[in-house]
Protein backbone atom coordinates (compact mmCIF):
# COMPACT_ATOMS: atom_id res chain seq x y z
CA UNK A 1 0.00 0.00 0.00
CA UNK A 2 1.32 3.30 -0.73
CA UNK A 3 0.95 6.99 1.04
CA UNK A 4 2.28 9.93 0.98
CA UNK A 5 2.66 11.88 4.12
CA UNK A 6 4.73 13.92 6.41
CA UNK A 7 5.95 12.86 9.98
CA UNK A 8 8.65 14.67 12.72
CA UNK A 9 10.41 11.26 13.49
CA UNK A 10 14.13 10.13 14.31
CA UNK A 11 13.97 6.74 13.69
CA UNK A 12 12.09 5.94 11.16
CA UNK A 13 8.42 4.19 10.92
CA UNK A 14 8.04 0.45 12.03
CA UNK A 15 4.97 -1.13 10.31
CA UNK A 16 3.44 -4.24 11.74
CA UNK A 17 1.19 -6.62 9.71
CA UNK A 18 -2.65 -8.03 10.52
CA UNK A 19 -4.74 -9.52 8.57
CA UNK A 20 -5.63 -8.03 5.23
CA UNK A 21 -9.01 -7.49 6.26
CA UNK A 22 -7.90 -6.01 9.31
CA UNK A 23 -7.60 -2.21 10.41
CA UNK A 24 -4.16 -1.24 9.40
CA UNK A 25 -1.75 -0.40 12.33
CA UNK A 26 1.50 1.74 12.03
CA UNK A 27 3.44 2.48 15.15
CA UNK A 28 5.94 5.33 15.60
CA UNK A 29 8.44 6.27 17.03
CA UNK A 30 9.32 9.93 18.77
CA UNK A 31 12.58 11.64 19.86
CA UNK A 32 12.88 12.93 23.05
CA UNK A 33 15.36 15.36 21.60
CA UNK A 34 13.55 18.24 20.37
CA UNK A 35 15.99 19.37 17.85
CA UNK A 36 16.07 15.89 16.07
CA UNK A 37 12.23 16.19 16.52
CA UNK A 38 12.06 19.25 13.90
CA UNK A 39 13.44 17.58 11.54
CA UNK A 40 11.25 16.13 8.52
CA UNK A 41 11.21 13.24 6.93
CA UNK A 42 9.02 12.65 3.67
CA UNK A 43 8.40 8.59 3.46
CA UNK A 44 6.95 7.25 -0.63
CA UNK A 45 6.66 4.17 0.52
CA UNK A 46 5.06 2.39 3.63
CA UNK A 47 4.83 -1.78 3.34
CA UNK A 48 2.21 -3.62 6.09
CA UNK A 49 3.87 -7.48 6.53
CA UNK A 50 2.17 -9.69 8.52
CA UNK A 51 -0.47 -12.22 7.78
CA UNK A 52 0.30 -12.60 4.14
CA UNK A 53 4.06 -11.30 4.69
CA UNK A 54 4.54 -9.90 1.81
CA UNK A 55 7.91 -8.25 1.71
CA UNK A 56 10.01 -11.21 3.28
CA UNK A 57 13.11 -8.02 4.10
CA UNK A 58 11.31 -6.30 6.03
CA UNK A 59 11.84 -5.50 9.93
CA UNK A 60 9.23 -6.66 11.94
CA UNK A 61 8.14 -6.35 15.45
CA UNK A 62 8.26 -10.04 15.80
CA UNK A 63 11.52 -12.17 14.83
CA UNK A 64 10.98 -13.49 11.26
CA UNK A 65 13.03 -16.43 10.03
CA UNK A 66 13.52 -17.67 6.12
CA UNK A 67 14.32 -20.61 4.51
CA UNK A 68 14.42 -20.46 1.29
CA UNK A 69 14.42 -23.38 -1.35
CA UNK A 70 18.52 -23.42 -1.91
CA UNK A 71 18.70 -24.11 1.95
CA UNK A 72 16.02 -26.91 1.47
CA UNK A 73 17.90 -28.05 -1.43
CA UNK A 74 21.44 -27.90 0.13
CA UNK A 75 20.62 -29.75 3.65
CA UNK A 76 19.81 -32.97 1.88
CA UNK A 77 16.47 -33.60 3.65
CA UNK A 78 13.60 -35.35 1.81
CA UNK A 79 10.88 -34.79 4.42
CA UNK A 80 10.08 -31.14 5.28
CA UNK A 81 9.40 -31.61 9.29
CA UNK A 82 12.85 -33.15 9.45
CA UNK A 83 14.42 -29.72 7.41
CA UNK A 84 12.41 -27.62 9.64
CA UNK A 85 13.24 -29.26 12.89
CA UNK A 86 16.99 -29.39 12.75
CA UNK A 87 16.29 -25.59 13.48
CA UNK A 88 16.86 -24.33 16.71
CA UNK A 89 13.43 -22.55 16.86
CA UNK A 90 11.10 -25.90 16.23
CA UNK A 91 11.46 -28.77 18.48
CA UNK A 92 10.59 -32.21 16.98
CA UNK A 93 7.09 -33.38 17.52
CA UNK A 94 5.64 -36.42 15.50
CA UNK A 95 7.71 -37.46 12.62
CA UNK A 96 8.86 -40.89 10.89
CA UNK A 97 11.16 -41.61 14.03
CA UNK A 98 7.76 -41.96 16.45
CA UNK A 99 6.58 -45.24 16.87
CA UNK A 100 4.96 -45.60 20.36
CA UNK A 101 1.86 -43.39 20.20
CA UNK A 102 2.88 -42.61 16.40
CA UNK A 103 -0.35 -40.54 14.56
CA UNK A 104 1.17 -41.66 11.32
CA UNK A 105 1.20 -37.31 10.69
CA UNK A 106 4.14 -35.31 11.00
CA UNK A 107 3.74 -31.82 12.43
CA UNK A 108 5.75 -28.93 13.77
CA UNK A 109 6.23 -27.67 16.99
CA UNK A 110 8.05 -23.91 17.25
CA UNK A 111 9.60 -23.40 20.90
CA UNK A 112 8.21 -26.75 22.11
CA UNK A 113 4.98 -25.39 23.43
CA UNK A 114 2.49 -27.91 21.57
CA UNK A 115 3.38 -30.60 24.79
CA UNK A 116 3.74 -27.23 27.41
CA UNK A 117 1.41 -26.53 29.92
CA UNK A 118 -0.09 -24.32 27.78
CA UNK A 119 -1.82 -26.86 25.54
CA UNK A 120 -2.19 -30.50 25.48
CA UNK A 121 -2.14 -33.31 23.51
CA UNK A 122 -5.57 -32.52 21.28
CA UNK A 123 -4.06 -28.69 20.77
CA UNK A 124 -1.85 -27.19 18.49
CA UNK A 125 0.25 -23.51 19.15
CA UNK A 126 1.88 -23.80 16.03
CA UNK A 127 -0.10 -22.43 13.22
CA UNK A 128 0.75 -23.46 10.48
CA UNK A 129 -0.21 -21.79 6.29
CA UNK A 130 -0.05 -21.98 2.71
CA UNK A 131 0.62 -18.99 0.87
CA UNK A 132 -0.81 -17.47 3.95
CA UNK A 133 -3.68 -19.68 3.98
CA UNK A 134 -4.28 -22.35 6.74
CA UNK A 135 -4.26 -25.49 6.39
CA UNK A 136 -6.87 -28.55 8.20
CA UNK A 137 -6.20 -30.13 11.43
CA UNK A 138 -4.23 -33.62 10.54
CA UNK A 139 -6.93 -36.15 11.30
CA UNK A 140 -8.49 -37.58 14.25
CA UNK A 141 -5.61 -38.04 16.48
CA UNK A 142 -4.41 -34.53 16.50
CA UNK A 143 -5.32 -30.83 15.63
CA UNK A 144 -1.93 -30.13 14.74
CA UNK A 145 -1.38 -29.89 10.80
CA UNK A 146 0.27 -32.26 8.92
CA UNK A 147 3.00 -31.12 6.97
CA UNK A 148 3.33 -34.66 4.30
CA UNK A 149 1.16 -32.81 2.15
CA UNK A 150 3.46 -29.80 1.30
CA UNK A 151 5.49 -30.66 -2.09
CA UNK A 152 8.42 -29.49 -0.91
CA UNK A 153 9.77 -29.76 -4.30
CA UNK A 154 7.36 -26.50 -4.95
CA UNK A 155 8.46 -24.83 -2.09
CA UNK A 156 9.72 -20.97 -3.05
CA UNK A 157 10.27 -20.36 0.84
CA UNK A 158 8.97 -20.92 4.29
CA UNK A 159 8.55 -17.96 6.67
CA UNK A 160 8.79 -18.34 10.48
CA UNK A 161 7.69 -15.81 12.58
CA UNK A 162 8.61 -17.28 16.03
CA UNK A 163 7.87 -14.49 18.49
CA UNK A 164 4.48 -15.33 18.82
CA UNK A 165 1.54 -14.14 16.96
CA UNK A 166 -1.54 -14.67 18.95
CA UNK A 167 -3.05 -11.15 18.91
CA UNK A 168 -3.70 -11.49 14.97
CA UNK A 169 -4.30 -15.27 14.67
CA UNK A 170 -5.85 -16.41 17.85
CA UNK A 171 -4.74 -18.99 20.30
CA UNK A 172 -3.17 -21.92 17.79
CA UNK A 173 -0.44 -18.71 17.00
CA UNK A 174 1.11 -18.76 20.66
CA UNK A 175 4.08 -19.96 19.54
CA UNK A 176 4.07 -18.17 15.92
CA UNK A 177 3.41 -19.00 12.40
CA UNK A 178 5.13 -21.26 9.64
CA UNK A 179 4.21 -20.13 6.10
CA UNK A 180 4.88 -22.22 3.14
CA UNK A 181 5.56 -19.89 0.03
CA UNK A 182 4.88 -22.18 -3.14
CA UNK A 183 6.37 -21.45 -6.20
CA UNK A 184 2.76 -21.35 -8.08
CA UNK A 185 4.59 -19.28 -11.16
CA UNK A 186 7.31 -22.20 -12.17
CA UNK A 187 7.92 -22.55 -16.12
CA UNK A 188 8.71 -25.51 -17.93
CA UNK A 189 8.52 -29.68 -16.73
CA UNK A 190 10.84 -30.17 -13.91
CA UNK A 191 11.52 -34.00 -12.36
CA UNK A 192 13.76 -34.68 -9.32
CA UNK A 193 13.85 -38.23 -7.98
CA UNK A 194 16.13 -39.01 -4.96
CA UNK A 195 17.58 -42.26 -3.10
CA UNK A 196 18.99 -41.72 1.05
CA UNK A 197 20.27 -44.40 3.24
CA UNK A 198 22.02 -44.56 6.68
CA UNK A 199 25.34 -45.96 6.98
CA UNK A 200 26.51 -46.90 10.65
CA UNK A 201 29.88 -48.98 11.61
CA UNK A 202 28.30 -51.20 14.59
CA UNK A 203 31.27 -51.02 16.73
CA UNK A 204 30.63 -49.47 20.48
CA UNK A 205 32.86 -52.12 22.51
CA UNK A 206 30.96 -50.71 25.73
CA UNK A 207 27.42 -51.90 24.77
CA UNK A 208 28.62 -54.76 23.00
CA UNK A 209 30.50 -56.13 26.37
CA UNK A 210 27.13 -55.43 28.11
CA UNK A 211 24.99 -57.47 25.82
CA UNK A 212 28.23 -60.15 25.78
CA UNK A 213 27.07 -60.21 29.76
CA UNK A 214 23.27 -60.83 28.46
CA UNK A 215 23.89 -63.15 26.28
CA UNK A 216 22.38 -60.46 23.87
CA UNK A 217 22.57 -60.74 20.42
CA UNK A 218 23.65 -57.55 18.04
CA UNK A 219 24.66 -56.40 14.07
CA UNK A 220 28.21 -56.21 13.82
CA UNK A 221 30.56 -54.67 10.92
CA UNK A 222 28.84 -51.91 8.77
CA UNK A 223 25.38 -51.77 7.68
CA UNK A 224 23.61 -49.67 5.56
CA UNK A 225 19.82 -49.48 5.79
CA UNK A 226 16.55 -47.07 6.40
CA UNK A 227 16.60 -46.33 2.29
CA UNK A 228 14.17 -43.82 1.43
CA UNK A 229 12.93 -43.27 -2.11
CA UNK A 230 11.37 -40.32 -4.14
CA UNK A 231 10.33 -38.53 -7.05
CA UNK A 232 8.53 -35.30 -7.81
CA UNK A 233 6.99 -34.05 -11.18
CA UNK A 234 6.46 -30.37 -11.79
CA UNK A 235 4.56 -29.12 -14.78
CA UNK A 236 4.09 -25.94 -14.89
CA UNK A 237 2.78 -22.86 -17.64
CA UNK A 238 1.09 -19.70 -18.70
CA UNK A 239 -1.78 -19.12 -20.58
CA UNK A 240 -4.15 -16.88 -21.84
CA UNK A 241 -1.29 -14.40 -23.41
CA UNK A 242 0.73 -14.23 -20.36
CA UNK A 243 -2.55 -13.26 -18.09
CA UNK A 244 -2.97 -17.09 -16.37
CA UNK A 245 -0.84 -19.11 -14.84
CA UNK A 246 -1.28 -23.32 -13.97
CA UNK A 247 1.47 -25.26 -12.20
CA UNK A 248 0.94 -28.91 -11.64
CA UNK A 249 2.62 -31.21 -9.20
CA UNK A 250 2.97 -34.97 -8.66
CA UNK A 251 5.04 -36.62 -5.69
CA UNK A 252 5.44 -40.19 -4.95
CA UNK A 253 7.80 -41.77 -1.67
CA UNK A 254 8.58 -44.69 -0.44
CA UNK A 255 10.67 -45.31 3.28
CA UNK A 256 11.93 -48.89 4.70
CA UNK A 257 12.01 -49.59 8.00
CA UNK A 258 14.67 -49.45 10.28
CA UNK A 259 14.37 -51.06 13.83
CA UNK A 260 16.52 -50.85 16.56
CA UNK A 261 17.91 -54.04 16.56
CA UNK A 262 19.76 -52.85 13.48
CA UNK A 263 22.68 -51.08 15.31
CA UNK A 264 24.48 -51.88 18.46
CA UNK A 265 23.83 -49.23 20.31
CA UNK A 266 19.98 -49.94 20.73
CA UNK A 267 19.99 -53.42 20.46
CA UNK A 268 19.91 -53.59 24.51
CA UNK A 269 17.04 -52.17 26.85
CA UNK A 270 19.74 -50.20 29.19
CA UNK A 271 19.26 -50.41 33.06
CA UNK A 272 18.41 -47.34 34.64
CA UNK A 273 22.13 -46.33 35.26
CA UNK A 274 23.48 -47.54 31.95
CA UNK A 275 25.64 -50.25 33.40
CA UNK A 276 23.94 -53.07 31.63
CA UNK A 277 21.45 -54.50 29.68
CA UNK A 278 18.01 -54.56 31.33
CA UNK A 279 14.49 -55.93 29.86
CA UNK A 280 10.93 -56.86 30.98
CA UNK A 281 9.82 -59.38 33.43
CA UNK A 282 7.35 -60.05 30.99
CA UNK A 283 10.14 -62.88 29.02
CA UNK A 284 9.31 -65.38 26.72
CA UNK A 285 9.39 -67.88 29.13
CA UNK A 286 7.07 -66.50 31.94
CA UNK A 287 7.50 -65.20 35.35
CA UNK A 288 4.93 -65.61 37.94
CA UNK A 289 3.83 -63.43 40.96
CA UNK A 290 1.93 -65.70 42.99
CA UNK A 291 -0.40 -65.97 46.48
CA UNK A 292 -2.53 -68.17 47.91
CA UNK A 293 -6.33 -67.98 48.14
CA UNK A 294 -8.16 -69.38 51.34
CA UNK A 295 -11.73 -69.55 52.73
CA UNK A 296 -12.63 -66.59 54.57
CA UNK A 297 -14.92 -63.99 55.11
CA UNK A 298 -19.24 -65.18 55.01
CA UNK A 299 -19.76 -68.64 53.68
CA UNK A 300 -16.22 -69.76 53.75
CA UNK A 301 -15.84 -67.46 49.88
CA UNK A 302 -11.94 -68.18 48.58
CA UNK A 303 -9.90 -64.71 48.97
CA UNK A 304 -6.33 -63.79 47.94
CA UNK A 305 -3.89 -63.59 51.10
CA UNK A 306 -1.71 -60.65 50.15
CA UNK A 307 0.96 -61.24 53.30
CA UNK A 308 4.16 -60.85 52.42
CA UNK A 309 4.86 -64.22 53.94
CA UNK A 310 2.65 -65.42 51.02
CA UNK A 311 4.27 -64.08 48.36
CA UNK A 312 6.21 -65.68 45.47
CA UNK A 313 7.77 -64.24 42.60
CA UNK A 314 9.17 -67.02 40.52
CA UNK A 315 10.74 -68.25 37.39
CA UNK A 316 9.64 -70.79 34.84
CA UNK A 317 12.46 -73.20 34.16
CA UNK A 318 12.55 -75.40 31.35
CA UNK A 319 12.18 -78.63 33.64
CA UNK A 320 9.23 -77.08 34.75
CA UNK A 321 10.52 -76.13 37.96
CA UNK A 322 9.86 -72.68 39.72
CA UNK A 323 12.66 -71.39 41.97
CA UNK A 324 13.00 -67.78 43.13
CA UNK A 325 13.26 -65.22 40.14
CA UNK A 326 17.16 -63.74 40.06
CA UNK A 327 16.89 -60.96 37.95
CA UNK A 328 17.93 -63.00 34.93
CA UNK A 329 14.83 -64.04 32.89
CA UNK A 330 13.84 -61.19 31.38
CA UNK A 331 12.78 -60.44 27.78
CA UNK A 332 15.30 -57.78 25.84
CA UNK A 333 12.50 -55.87 24.25
CA UNK A 334 14.63 -52.89 22.10
CA UNK A 335 15.33 -54.48 19.24
CA UNK A 336 12.00 -54.96 17.12
CA UNK A 337 11.06 -51.10 18.18
CA UNK A 338 11.16 -49.05 15.31
CA UNK A 339 13.69 -45.97 14.80
CA UNK A 340 12.26 -44.95 11.15
CA UNK A 341 8.64 -46.40 10.57
CA UNK A 342 7.90 -48.04 7.51
CA UNK A 343 5.91 -45.05 5.36
CA UNK A 344 4.14 -44.60 1.46
CA UNK A 345 3.27 -41.63 0.65
CA UNK A 346 1.44 -40.02 -2.78
CA UNK A 347 0.51 -36.35 -2.98
CA UNK A 348 -0.56 -34.11 -5.46
CA UNK A 349 -2.10 -30.80 -6.21
CA UNK A 350 -2.17 -27.68 -8.70
CA UNK A 351 -1.88 -23.94 -8.09
CA UNK A 352 -4.14 -21.85 -10.72
CA UNK A 353 -4.51 -18.01 -11.15
CA UNK A 354 -5.99 -16.00 -13.53
CA UNK A 355 -5.75 -11.77 -14.16
CA UNK A 356 -8.75 -10.36 -15.60
CA UNK A 357 -7.63 -7.35 -15.07
CA UNK A 358 -5.80 -4.91 -12.05
CA UNK A 359 -9.14 -4.92 -9.72
CA UNK A 360 -9.84 -9.20 -10.30
CA UNK A 361 -7.48 -12.03 -9.99
CA UNK A 362 -8.92 -15.20 -9.47
CA UNK A 363 -7.26 -18.23 -8.06
CA UNK A 364 -7.51 -21.37 -7.19
CA UNK A 365 -5.14 -23.93 -5.06
CA UNK A 366 -5.93 -27.51 -4.92
CA UNK A 367 -4.03 -30.11 -2.49
CA UNK A 368 -4.37 -33.82 -2.34
CA UNK A 369 -2.44 -36.85 -0.23
CA UNK A 370 -2.70 -40.27 0.76
CA UNK A 371 0.07 -41.58 3.53
CA UNK A 372 0.27 -45.71 4.94
CA UNK A 373 2.19 -46.17 7.63
CA UNK A 374 3.08 -49.11 10.21
CA UNK A 375 4.22 -48.10 13.64
CA UNK A 376 6.00 -51.02 15.27
CA UNK A 377 6.78 -51.84 18.90
CA UNK A 378 7.83 -54.58 20.88
CA UNK A 379 5.42 -57.72 21.28
CA UNK A 380 2.45 -57.16 24.33
CA UNK A 381 2.14 -59.71 27.06
CA UNK A 382 0.37 -60.30 29.98
CA UNK A 383 2.40 -57.36 31.99
CA UNK A 384 1.14 -58.97 35.53
CA UNK A 385 -1.70 -56.88 34.65
CA UNK A 386 -4.58 -59.01 36.18
CA UNK A 387 -4.66 -61.85 39.28
CA UNK A 388 -5.62 -65.08 37.59
CA UNK A 389 -7.31 -67.48 40.06
CA UNK A 390 -6.45 -71.17 38.82
CA UNK A 391 -7.16 -74.44 40.39
CA UNK A 392 -4.54 -76.59 42.03
CA UNK A 393 -6.73 -79.39 39.95
CA UNK A 394 -5.58 -77.46 36.98
CA UNK A 395 -4.51 -79.57 33.64
CA UNK A 396 -2.67 -76.71 33.14
CA UNK A 397 -0.16 -77.90 36.11
CA UNK A 398 2.15 -80.51 36.36
CA UNK A 399 2.46 -83.21 39.31
CA UNK A 400 5.36 -81.78 40.43
CA UNK A 401 3.80 -78.14 40.37
CA UNK A 402 0.75 -78.90 42.18
CA UNK A 403 3.11 -79.91 45.41
CA UNK A 404 5.46 -77.05 44.88
CA UNK A 405 2.41 -74.42 44.54
CA UNK A 406 -0.72 -75.57 46.32
CA UNK A 407 1.19 -77.98 48.94
CA UNK A 408 3.80 -75.15 49.59
CA UNK A 409 0.60 -72.98 50.21
CA UNK A 410 -0.95 -75.64 52.66
CA UNK A 411 -3.42 -75.80 49.88
CA UNK A 412 -4.58 -79.48 48.40
CA UNK A 413 -2.60 -80.43 45.86
CA UNK A 414 -4.68 -83.45 44.47
CA UNK A 415 -5.81 -83.94 40.83
CA UNK A 416 -9.37 -83.38 42.36
CA UNK A 417 -8.99 -80.23 44.52
CA UNK A 418 -11.29 -77.56 44.26
CA UNK A 419 -8.44 -74.94 46.44
CA UNK A 420 -6.91 -71.93 43.90
CA UNK A 421 -3.80 -70.00 43.89
CA UNK A 422 -3.52 -66.48 42.71
CA UNK A 423 -1.40 -65.93 39.86
CA UNK A 424 0.11 -62.64 37.83
CA UNK A 425 1.64 -63.52 34.70
CA UNK A 426 4.30 -62.19 32.93
CA UNK A 427 4.82 -63.63 29.49
CA UNK A 428 5.52 -62.00 26.44
CA UNK A 429 3.66 -62.97 23.16
CA UNK A 430 6.54 -63.28 21.02
CA UNK A 431 4.38 -66.27 19.41
CA UNK A 432 1.89 -63.41 18.23
CA UNK A 433 4.47 -61.00 16.63
CA UNK A 434 4.83 -57.54 17.66
CA UNK A 435 2.09 -55.24 18.07
CA UNK A 436 1.63 -52.89 15.00
CA UNK A 437 -0.43 -49.99 14.06
CA UNK A 438 -1.53 -49.67 10.77
CA UNK A 439 -2.10 -46.24 10.27
CA UNK A 440 -3.57 -44.82 7.05
CA UNK A 441 -4.95 -41.14 6.38
CA UNK A 442 -6.00 -39.12 3.51
CA UNK A 443 -6.52 -35.21 2.94
CA UNK A 444 -7.55 -32.88 0.52
CA UNK A 445 -7.71 -28.97 0.66
CA UNK A 446 -9.48 -26.29 -1.85
CA UNK A 447 -8.87 -22.77 -2.00
CA UNK A 448 -10.70 -20.78 -3.90
CA UNK A 449 -10.24 -16.72 -3.97
CA UNK A 450 -9.60 -13.54 -5.70
CA UNK A 451 -7.31 -10.70 -4.97
CA UNK A 452 -6.61 -7.26 -7.01
CA UNK A 453 -6.53 -3.17 -5.97
CA UNK A 454 -9.51 -1.42 -5.01
CA UNK A 455 -7.77 2.01 -6.20
CA UNK A 456 -4.42 3.32 -5.56
CA UNK A 457 -4.43 3.13 -1.45
CA UNK A 458 -6.43 -0.25 -0.64
CA UNK A 459 -6.21 -3.65 -2.31
CA UNK A 460 -8.30 -6.88 -1.41
CA UNK A 461 -7.72 -10.19 -0.96
CA UNK A 462 -10.98 -12.75 -0.41
CA UNK A 463 -10.81 -16.87 -0.31
CA UNK A 464 -12.69 -19.93 0.86
CA UNK A 465 -10.66 -22.64 2.50
CA UNK A 466 -12.02 -26.19 2.16
CA UNK A 467 -10.27 -28.98 4.16
CA UNK A 468 -10.58 -32.31 5.35
CA UNK A 469 -8.60 -35.11 6.50
CA UNK A 470 -10.41 -38.71 6.87
CA UNK A 471 -8.27 -41.43 9.02
CA UNK A 472 -8.24 -45.05 9.95
CA UNK A 473 -5.89 -47.46 12.26
CA UNK A 474 -5.78 -51.13 12.76
CA UNK A 475 -3.93 -51.91 15.64
CA UNK A 476 -2.68 -55.99 16.11
CA UNK A 477 -1.65 -58.26 18.20
CA UNK A 478 -1.88 -56.90 21.01
CA UNK A 479 -3.73 -59.05 23.90
CA UNK A 480 -7.25 -58.73 24.97
CA UNK A 481 -6.96 -59.34 28.32
CA UNK A 482 -11.05 -61.35 28.99
CA UNK A 483 -9.37 -63.94 26.83
CA UNK A 484 -6.86 -64.77 28.37
CA UNK A 485 -9.01 -65.54 31.76
CA UNK A 486 -10.76 -68.29 29.70
CA UNK A 487 -7.85 -69.82 28.09
CA UNK A 488 -6.38 -70.23 31.34
CA UNK A 489 -9.67 -71.78 33.00
CA UNK A 490 -8.87 -75.44 31.89
CA UNK A 491 -10.38 -78.76 31.98
CA UNK A 492 -10.13 -81.88 30.71
CA UNK A 493 -12.50 -83.17 27.77
CA UNK A 494 -13.27 -87.10 27.86
CA UNK A 495 -10.69 -87.86 25.69
CA UNK A 496 -8.25 -86.37 28.47
CA UNK A 497 -7.21 -83.50 26.52
CA UNK A 498 -7.07 -80.15 27.62
CA UNK A 499 -10.00 -77.47 26.94
CA UNK A 500 -10.77 -74.28 27.90
CA UNK A 501 -13.65 -74.64 30.63
CA UNK A 502 -16.11 -72.31 28.87
CA UNK A 503 -18.01 -73.79 25.95
CA UNK A 504 -18.87 -70.56 24.20
CA UNK A 505 -15.39 -69.69 24.21
CA UNK A 506 -14.02 -73.21 23.43
CA UNK A 507 -16.42 -72.92 20.15
CA UNK A 508 -15.04 -68.91 20.01
CA UNK A 509 -11.91 -70.74 19.13
CA UNK A 510 -10.20 -70.30 22.74
CA UNK A 511 -7.47 -72.84 23.03
CA UNK A 512 -5.54 -73.06 26.56
CA UNK A 513 -2.57 -70.57 27.56
CA UNK A 514 -0.03 -73.45 28.41
CA UNK A 515 2.24 -70.78 30.49
CA UNK A 516 3.36 -73.19 33.03
CA UNK A 517 5.44 -75.69 30.43
CA UNK A 518 7.86 -74.22 28.74
CA UNK A 519 7.69 -73.35 25.32
CA UNK A 520 4.71 -74.82 25.00
CA UNK A 521 2.45 -71.47 23.93
CA UNK A 522 1.93 -71.90 19.83
CA UNK A 523 1.20 -68.99 17.62
CA UNK A 524 -2.46 -70.71 17.49
CA UNK A 525 -2.94 -70.22 21.30
CA UNK A 526 -1.86 -66.53 20.85
CA UNK A 527 -4.23 -65.89 17.78
CA UNK A 528 -7.26 -66.02 19.96
CA UNK A 529 -5.89 -64.11 22.56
Amino acid sequence: MKSDFTSRLKYGVSAIAIAAILPLSIQTSYAADDAAAEEELMLEEVVVTGSRIRRKDLESVSPLLITDAQQIKASGYTRIEDVLNSLPQLEASDNAFLSNGATGTASLDLRGLNNSLLSNSYASRTLVLVNGRRLQPGGIYTNAVDVNQIPAGLLKRVEIVTGGASSTYGADAVAGVVNFIMDDDFEGIKITGGISSYQHNNRNKYIQGLMDDSNFEYPTGSTWDGTQYNIDLIVGSSFADDRGHATIYANYRKVSELRQGARDYSSCALSGDGTSCGGSANAIIPNFDLYPRRATGTGGALETDYTVATNRFASLQTDGSLPDFDGSNIYNYAPVNHFQRPDERFSGGAFVNYEVNEYFKPYVEVMFMRDTTKAGIAESGTFFDEEYHISCSSPLLSAAQRVDICGGYGLDASATSTDEFAAYVGKRNVEGGPRQDSLTHSSFRIVVGAEGDINDTWRYDASMVYGSTSSSTVYENDFFGPNITKALNVVLDGDGNMVCADAAAAAAGCLPYQVFTAGAVTSEQANYL
